[in-house]
């Protein structure tokens, strides 16, 4: 019966992780089909700010009411978004769905791990919590293979259409085996601090996107930070005085959990790094195709998805210190590669260190949730592992705005004092065949800008690893004593 569950739960999680990715392959036809090449980018936001938004909530709600309902609502509306996705008519049409998606996604990641530590012990969550991850890893590597298959193959529909009977695989099978005792509560959801909440991380989140596409403060963007303020400073007012808040502070600001969730949301910044700003190097940089740039990217899904699953099963012979400062070590290791790439460095060093990186993720990912699970109580168990997931989600989209903010800027302002690039695009070093058409002196001081853009995003990555590793520092040195009701 349990592992049933559990092969429901991996199914469902896959499904959610893997449109991350396969969706980024299909974008340049659903721009052309749909006529909506300047919407394109929120395609990709959409999912992912209300999948943030809501993930929180749905953890609260979890504790509260069961986690089966949750889950089952959050599966019931990723299969009927993805329905609609694939029966868009409209670019505007797409990213409503997709938005509808990312709210199924928000109860699903967080509530599927949830529940594996609901199921599984301390000794055994190490597994299981490893293979969870190695999904994502595993996602990252199939996702662009199967979305350009379909894409080359059927059509782009598909893309989204695929997920309909392996979700609603995974629905019935949490139906008939996934059984679960809800202990009546007077407990009510904070309604009035779930609308803040959700209002203010939304105009955050939004500002932030809008922000790294434009870099320039536009009245939206003002606005929107505005609100933010107002309103997610209300919600932490309202939080203290609230009977049954939606973020216990109380309990976020319990050491170990404190220091897990602090050295998620700094990773978190590398791992944007990787998956954004690779591929341009790859491509602006060293003049590589598409796929080519893809395949530099595989080495972190890889050495991730094989590392969670090793980790994983040795999750007592280290301690949660020394498992997670080694981790944080190989990302800091990794990243300080990076910044010492130059346009004539082999591209070794990137397979390299892309590789320590996705070794680094795969031995602290799986024992950061079992460490939070275990200190925990049954009835906080999802709060915290929403917090968790919500925090890697605002650290990689903080990520994307301040790094793209800082490459924007260095770049396109290069661009403008160079007398030779001054009526240059930035887009034609990502076209080999228009940066071939280019004068070799412009080509390479084109290059050579773009390259020390991206160094100092790799400089801000390491920063972020070096302050992980200090973070990690602070856990216990060896396994935590459990809740008493774990």
């Amino acid at each position: 019966m349990r592992k049933n569950v559990t092969v429901a739960l991996l199914l469902a999680t896959f499904l959610a992780a893997i449109e991350g990715t396969v969706v980024s392959v299909a974008t340049p036809v659903i721009a052309s089909e749909l006529n909506g090449a300047a919407l394109v980018s929120w395609v990709f936001a959409a999912f992912l700010l209300f999948t943030a938004v809501s993930t929180p909530i749905y953890g609260k709600v979890a504790d509260l009411f069961g986690r089966k309902r949750v889950l089952l609502f959050g599966i019931g509306l990723f299969t009927i978004s993805s329905l609609l996705c694939g029966l868009a008519t409209s670019m505007e049409q797409l990213i409503v769905f997709r938005a509808l998606q990312g709210l199924g996604a928000g109860a699903v990641l967080p509530i599927s791990m949830t529940i594996i530590g609901d199921l599984y012990k301390y000794e055994e969550r190490g597994k299981i919590q490893g293979i969870l991850s190695a999904v994502w890893g595993v996602s990252g590597v199939l996702g662009p293979v199967i979305g350009g298959f379909l894409v080359e193959t059927l059509s782009w529909r598909y893309v989204f259409l695929l997920n309909v009977p392996f979700a609603l695989l995974s629905f019935i099978m949490i139906i008939v085996f996934y059984k679960e005792t809800v202990t009546e509560t007077t407990e009510r959801i904070d309604v009035k601090g779930a609308l803040l909440f959700a209002f203010g991380t939304t105009a955050f989140l939004y500002g932030l996107i809008t922000f790294s596409e434009t870099n320039v403060w536009t009245p939206s963007i003002v606005v929107s930070a505005v609100f933010s303020v107002v309103l997610l400073t209300s919600f932490f007012l309202s939080e203290r005085r609230a009977k049954t808040p939606l973020l216990p502070l109380d309990l976020l600001k319990q050491p170990i959990i404190a220091s897990i969730n602090g050295a998620v949301f700094f990773a978190a910044w590398v791992l944007v790094s990787m998956s954004a700003y690779i591929p341009i190097w790859a491509q602006a940089v060293l003049g590589k195709s598409a796929t080519e740039a893809g395949f530099m990217l595989m080495p972190l899904s890889v050495a991730w998805t094989f590392t969670s699953i090793i980790g994983g099963r040795t999750l007592g012979v280290a301690s949660p210190r020394r498992r997670a400062v080694t981790g944080m070590s190989l990302l800091l290791m990794g990243t300080i590669i990076l910044t010492l790439l130059t346009q004539s460095s082999s591209d070794l060093f990137v397979y390299l260190a892309v590789a320590i990186i996705g070794v680094g993720f795969g031995l602290s990912q799986p024992m950061f949730i079992v460490v939070l699970q275990t200190v925990v109580s049954y009835r906080q168990r999802g709060t915290a592992t929403a917090a968790n997931s919500f925090l890697s989600t605002v650290g990689q989209t903080l990520g994307v705005a301040v790094f793209g903010a800082v490459f924007n800027f260095i770049v396109l302002s290069g661009f403008r004092e160079e007398a030779g690039l001054s009526g240059v695009s930035l887009e034609s070093f990502f076209n080999r065949s228009m940066t071939e058409a280019l004068n070799a002196t412009v080509r390479a001081q084109g290059e050579q800008l773009i390259a020390t853009g991206l160094n100092t995003v790799f400089i801000g990555a390491a920063l972020a690893a070096f302050i992980a590793l200090l973070i990690a520092l602070r856990l216990p040195a060896s396994p935590p004593e459990p809740s008493r009701d774990n």
